[in-house]
């Protein structure tokens, strides 16, 4: 067990579902929202280590998202993993510049998402 903790933010509660169920079963903690403006409420109580996010999400997406954790002193340093359908080259632009660690694109299986939250964390 690791016990280091994730958030997961997406506003697909099935998604959100599996991949707590994916995460859970490698020991992370996961904590979940379903929009960037819940995820940055849930973080000033409950910091995290890891944080995978969709890019597109109501109220605040995920790119807002990033670039609010980045300028908050109290999170700029959590990493952000960007899990997302969108594969332009522009999308993954506003992601990088956003400050998220990694942009990866759906589908992707189980295995290569553990891959890079390891690698990182």
């Amino acid at each position: 067990m690791t016990g280091k903790r994730i958030m997961i933010v997406d506003d697909c509660d099935t998604t959100r579902k599996l991949l707590s169920y994916i995460m859970r079963e490698r020991g992370y903690k996961i904590t979940s929202a379903s929009n960037g403006i819940e995820a940055l409420e849930m973080l000033a109580t409950n910091p995290v280590d890891l944080v995978v996010t969709d890019l597109n999400m109501p109220q605040m997406d995920g790119v807002e998202l990033s670039k609010s954790i980045r300028h908050n002193d109290m999170h700029s340093d959590i990493p952000i993993i960007m899990v997302t359908t969108e594969s332009g080259e522009n999308d993954r632009k506003l992601g990088i510049e956003a400050g998220v660690t990694t942009y990866l694109t759906k589908p992707i299986s189980p295995q290569r998402l553990l891959y890079e939250i390891e690698k990182i964390l």
